[in-house]
């Protein structure tokens, strides 16, 4: 018994002294970035020799946490929490006591990827040559669409009139999962989703879909957006009915309702609206197969590079800034999957009527050599345009080697066009020159149908593969129009002599193309692949014009064989080819070249005329991807592609409608030859939300199309398309953009330029000189944005674009101009208790005055509105003012060779409208439209 309590209290002083000797440790956790609560965050302590658990322990309410009761000694410590990031470190706790860690700053997951591995619930990552961003990251105002949180977006611009600019690049085509949402409009996407139900928006190059199948590049290329939709919002349905009217008999109506299940999605959508408000695919005018005749190159108000064209302008589309229309539009989609996904399909319809009155005023100056003159001009005009477009998709999974994917779009437009127009010019001592008064009527139907068939064929080898895709394609345009015009022609300010043109102009074009590629790849090593092509297209254009005068009786039956003419251009080209890819985990890859055997076939049925001849074209690609980190790219594209000149270009007529710019057709024209460079960096550190975006593009190209103008000493103007060398293209993007550390606020800025150099040739017919005009047109500038976003309380947002234009034409040092230009948008919403919001929107432009014309171009156009929501969010009324200045105009300032215009055009004026919105959804919240 002693022996036992001498052991007893042995063993109690070791323990108390042990005890005395052990250590302690603490410290607190915060969360840096949205300093959240913390509370039950897991301390973990390792043994450093094999990391085994020695104590744990959780965060308190407060963030702080104690391990008491350790050894001296090196331990690891861990901590964990679901929403951050791990946190782990070597630590000495020391013999002395408690050993204090301090305050330990957390780091939400969303933020660790700047350096190590990018993952889903950042506000970017870059995978590849896509960009892609989580949309909840961008916070947008509750009932927001896409288009606002496009806005929101680093490196995505969307200007007044929805266009979409992405890193420098318009984008054609906005998809919906990956699949087109009415044929690939970007308007009826981006302007009637909702924000809220979109997970992610990718921004990427579309290739072609048999390139995207073998992984070698062939020059197609389309600037991509892809909405990618929750997945709980695919589900159940949900829209929105919205109806306004207001002042001056204003109404804009409209409706958009979704019915999503899994795979499927079926989708339509109403307009009837007569404030502007149509999601017409401003690229509607190339679903026709319209050409361009008469093409001319300049500055446009934007500072950027314009293309306008002149010649046959008979057949004109809506812009959407000409008039005030009255729209009526609608559409149906419907899309599914099948058999586990081995059969989709997806289809669409569009209809749209637009009647448009508008009044167009334009100022231009023009100057020759040893001369300059003014013109003047107005045009009364209308047009009402009925557009049916019809898209279908179908592909099917044969078996695991065999895919077969069908495409066919279908577009029907009948537009009917009235122009009443009064043109004048004169001298700079105002005498006058000529005037035209003129009267045009067109009735015109235009069709077109594109198929095509792609077979996909994977071989047991992985990676070798075969694949054969087939085009088809067909469009035809008839007009049916009447020109009256009387045209005065003065010598020393006095009449000379006066004509009068009363004709029938009928123009009747169709077109008809197949083309094949068959494709092979073989894996030549790991890493490095070959592709085999072959290419064959045939091209039969058609057009007959014929114009008739008016035989005394009021009828034309009376040809005039010179304004008349019929004419086919015909071409078949063989393009063997032959490329390689490579595929490196640090870069890839491509090179390689086509060679094109064409022959031409023109055809002047009127002058049983026939001219064929030959070409043998090289078409070299080579493009690099290099990854520098996770987020960081570096692209590099080349590629070399010829352009054949158009019917309208070749067809030896003249074309008289417009008598003071009178057209003549060039037979003898070449094909041209375009090198195009693009160098593109894309960056993104997450942990300290930055972004850069660069791009350089340079193009240049070999036997361009130009102009060669012959003007008379009445100032009347004939030309025709002719062939040059020496045209290029250098274009500058850049976007950088960083959210300011502890605040709310995000500021991008980025310069851009452009410099155009273009060359055409100017004839004075009084002097009988020719010159050759090499006209350089350059523009500098920087766009800055500035936003700052609080939930529930307000958000702001301002853009404003500075541009420095230059344009300098070598015929007459007086047609050079210099000017800046200040524009942009902001916009601003408030939310107040009682769920009321009050937001505002203003878009400002303002110009450097010429003296050289008579109006004011600068001008702000300022909406506001206020909005209260009941029901849980589900109505809502809206009381909206819009151009509270009353100062909204269309206007344009185009420098072009030896001439500069500024347009004007008649828009919708000051206006209010009162809406009623009825969200509509399955579970009773606003999750769509």
């Amino acid at each position: 018994m002693r022996k036992f309590l001498i052991l007893a209290l042995a063993l109690t002083g070791f323990i108390q002294f042990a005890i005395a000797q052990s250590s302690g440790l603490k410290g607190s956790v915060a969360d840096e970035v949205d300093h959240k609560n913390l509370q039950n965050t897991v301390i973990s302590l390792m043994r450093t020799k094999d990391s085994v658990l020695v104590k744990f322990a959780r965060v308190d309410k407060a963030g702080n946490f104690s391990l008491p009761n350790l050894q001296a000694g090196e331990y690891i410590v861990m901590i964990t929490h679901p929403y951050l990031g791990d946190y782990f470190d070597k630590i000495q706790v020391k013999d002395t006591g408690v050993t204090d860690l301090g305050k330990i700053k957390m780091i939400p997951k969303s933020k660790l990827l700047a350096e190590v591995i990018i993952k889903s619930g950042s506000p970017i990552r870059i995978k590849g040559d896509t960009t892609v961003y989580t949309a909840d990251s961008f916070k947008v105002r509750e009932g927001a669409n896409v288009e606002e949180l496009l806005r929101r977006l680093p490196g995505i611009q969307v200007d007044k009139d929805g266009k979409i600019t992405a890193m420098g690049e318009k984008v054609t085509k906005v998809l919906v999962d990956g699949e087109e949402f009415f044929g690939t409009d970007p308007g009826i996407a981006t302007k009637n989703l909702r924000a809220d139900v979109v997970k992610e928006v990718e921004v990427f190059d579309k290739k072609s879909e048999q390139a995207e199948f073998t992984g070698i590049d062939d020059g197609v290329k389309d600037k991509t957006i892809n909405l990618k939709l929750k997945e709980d919002k695919k589900k159940g349905y949900f829209g929105k009915v919205e109806a306004g009217g207001g002042l001056k008999d204003k109404y804009d109506n409209a409706i958009m309702l979704n019915a999503f299940k899994g795979k499927r999605k079926i989708a339509g959508y109403g307009i009837l609206s007569n404030t502007g408000q149509t999601n017409l695919d401003w690229q509607d005018a190339n679903n026709y197969g319209g050409g361009m005749e008469g093409v001319e190159t300049g500055i446009s108000d934007d500072g950027g590079m314009y293309m306008s064209w002149n010649g046959d302008n008979e057949d004109n589309y809506w812009g959407g800034r000409n008039g005030i229309p009255r729209n009526w539009n609608g559409g149906l989609h419907y899309s599914d999957k099948f058999n586990n996904n081995k059969q989709s399909l997806n289809g669409g319809y569009k209809f749209s009527k637009v009647n448009s009155p508008g009044v167009t005023r334009t100022f231009s100056k023009t100057f020759l050599p040893d001369t300059s003159w003014s013109t003047n001009s107005i045009s009364n005009n209308y047009s009402s345009t009925n557009k049916h477009a019809l898209n279908f998709t179908m592909e099917t999974t044969i078996d695991s080697n065999n895919t077969l994917k069908w495409t066919t779009r279908a577009n029907e437009r009948k537009s009917l066009t009235r122009n009443n127009y009064y043109t004048e010019a004169f001298t700079d001592k105002e005498d006058s020159i000529n005037n035209s008064n003129r009267k045009t009527n067109n009735d015109a139907v235009n069709d077109a149908v594109t198929t095509s068939l792609l077979w996909k064929h994977k071989f047991k080898k992985l990676s070798r593969t075969l694949s054969i895709n087939t085009d088809l394609n067909w469009n035809r345009s008839k007009n049916d129009g009447y020109l009256y015009s009387l045209n005065n022609f003065y010598k020393d300010g006095i009449i000379d002599r006066r004509d009068t043109l009363d004709q029938q102009n009928i123009r009747n074009n169709e077109g008809k193309s197949v083309s094949t590629k068959i494709a092979y790849t073989e894996p030549l090593l790991k890493d490095m692949y070959l592709e085999v092509s072959y290419s064959f297209s045939y091209n039969a254009n058609s057009n007959e014009r014929i114009t008739n005068e008016d035989d005394g009786s009021g009828k034309y039956n009376n040809q005039i064989d010179s304004l008349s003419n019929s004419f086919e251009f015909n071409r078949l080209v063989n393009t063997p080819g032959l490329n390689f890819r490579v595929n490196k985990k640090k870069y890839t890859y491509s090179f390689g070249s086509a060679v094109g055997f064409s022959h031409f076939v023109q055809k002047n049925i009127t002058d049983d005329i026939t001219r064929n001849y030959n070409y043998t074209n090289f078409f070299p690609r080579a493009s690099l991807t290099y990854k520098i980190k996770p987020s960081q790219n570096l692209r590099f594209n080349y590629n070399g592609s010829t352009q054949a000149p158009t019917l309208e270009q070749l067809q030896p007529i003249t074309v008289n409608t417009d008598p003071l710019n009178v057209y003549l057709g060039n037979p003898a024209l070449d094909q041209s030859f375009r090198h195009s460079f693009n160098v593109n960096y894309s960056s993104w550190n997450a942990l300290k939300e930055k972004n850069l975006w660069g791009g350089l593009s340079f193009n240049m190209t070999q036997n361009a199309f130009t102009q060669f103008s012959t003007i008379d000493d009445a100032g009347r103007r004939t030309y025709q398309t002719v062939n040059v060398d020496g045209i290029y293209n250098l274009n500058l993007y850049s976007d950088y953009g960083f959210k300011i550390p502890e605040t709310k606020w995000r500021i991008g800025f980025g310069p851009n330029a452009n410099i155009n150099h273009n060359i055409d040739f100017v004839r004075d017919a009084k002097t009988n000189s020719t010159v050759k005009n090499k006209t350089d047109v350059t523009s500098y500038g920087v766009r800055i944005n500035i936003s700052q976003y609080v939930a529930d309380k307000y958000n702001f947002h301002i853009g404003p674009n500075f541009t420095y234009n230059k344009s300098k034409a070598s015929v007459n040092s007086s047609a050079n101009a210099e000017y800046w230009q200040l524009n942009g948008w902001a916009e601003g919403r408030v939310t107040l208790p009682g769920k009321v919001e009050i937001g505002s929107d203003v878009n400002f432009q303002m110009r450097q005055k010429d003296p050289r014309f008579p109006d004011n171009n600068s001008f702000t156009t300022w909406n506001a509105n206020v909005i209260k929501r009941i029901l849980k969010n589900e109505l809502e009324f809206k009381f909206g003012v819009y151009d509270i200045l009353n100062q909204n105009r269309g206007y344009n300032r185009s420098f072009n060779s030896y001439s500069f215009t500024e347009t004007y055009y008649n828009t919708l004026k000051r206006f209010w409208l009162l809406t009623v919105t009825w969200n509509i959804s399955k579970n009773g919240k606003p999750q769509g439209f």
